[in-house]
């Protein structure tokens, strides 16, 4: 009986410990975006939109990945970059880097979420994120924290990922896009992990997008289990049509 009970009190402990454990990786900013059409489209669609652009689209909402190190986040690119409800600049993976500043021309209040750099603030819980001085809002991100994004009937979060074992930076992010009945999971990163490593690290991943030499690659994950020999392919003006899963 001493032991049952000892059993019963470990079990209930963990499953605080647990939803406590929840709590802190649950969103770290919330955004409600107005309006929208009632389209309800049941395919997705990643195009490239330029040198380091890709565009994610389902239903009415766009999603612009940038990539931090690319030709194309410059002062002088940005006001050709397509329109997006949200900007998501990927961590910068090799070569130049010139930090948020060359934000600072897109519109006043559009979301842009980067990854916080070390020894920064953690800035707000769940707020409204930090303006630049009539440009974007921006949202940093460490690893495990999430953005939930909601347009009309369509739900987006973006997760911040770290790298393998032993690294502490944001690698990546995790973006899941949907609505109530189903959801598309990608995975966008600055270091292209092999198949199996990538496959280990997110099971719950549909597709990565990786950056490639001469553009970006899309590999196939399917929720964890990457066909064998399967390599990834690039991704070009054409797009690749996406289907959201039930979950």
């Amino acid at each position: 009986m001493g032991y049952g009970l000892r059993a019963v009190l470990v079990v209930a402990l963990l499953a605080l410990v647990c939803r406590w454990g929840v709590a802190q990786v649950g969103p770290r900013y919330v955004i409600e975006l107005p309006g929208g059409s009632a389209d309800v489209a049941t395919q997705g669609w990643l195009q490239l939109a330029g040198k380091g652009l890709v565009l994610m689209r389902f239903q009415d909402l766009r999603l612009l990945a940038v990539a931090a190190d690319g030709e194309a986040y410059s002062q002088e690119a940005v006001q050709s970059w397509p329109a997006a409800d949200l900007v998501l600049v990927l961590p910068a993976s090799a070569g130049r880097y010139d930090g948020v500043a060359p934000l600072g021309a897109l519109r006043n209040g559009v979301p842009v979420v980067v990854a916080q750099q070390a020894g920064a603030g953690a800035g707000a819980g769940s707020g409204s994120g930090a303006v630049m001085a009539g440009g974007p809002r921006l949202y940093p991100m460490q690893p495990w924290n999430a953005l939930d994004l909601r347009k009309h009937g369509t739900r987006l979060r973006v997760t911040a990922m770290p790298g393998p074992a032993g690294t502490v930076a944001v690698a990546g992010y995790l973006i899941e896009v949907g609505n109530s009945r189903a959801s598309y999971r990608l995975y966008a990163g600055a270091v292209g992990d092999e198949a199996a490593v990538l496959a280990q690290r997110l099971p719950g991943a549909d597709m990565a997008l990786l950056p490639g030499h001469d553009g970006p690659l899309l590999l196939a994950l399917n929720r964890g289990m990457p066909p064998k020999d399967a390599g990834p392919a690039a991704l070009t003006a054409a797009g690749h049509v996406f289907k959201p899963l039930r979950r």
